[in-house]
């Protein structure tokens, strides 16, 4: 890795100029929309809710 690559991983959004950094948001991105969250808030739902049965 080149000593700019290695810089790039240490850089803050607010050091990045703005053309750079909506070209890593295209890269970065993904496209899962609310259901990880949903997913999320279902499954500690269930962990909440067997804790509270198995423990009374």
């Amino acid at each position: 890795m080149s000593q700019d690559e290695d810089h790039d991983l240490t850089r803050q959004d607010e050091d990045i100029d703005a053309a750079h950094f909506t070209a890593e948001e295209i890269g970065d991105s993904h496209h899962f929309g609310n259901w990880p969250e949903l997913i999320g808030l279902a499954v500690a739902a269930a962990v909440i809710w067997y804790s509270f049965s198995f423990t009374g």
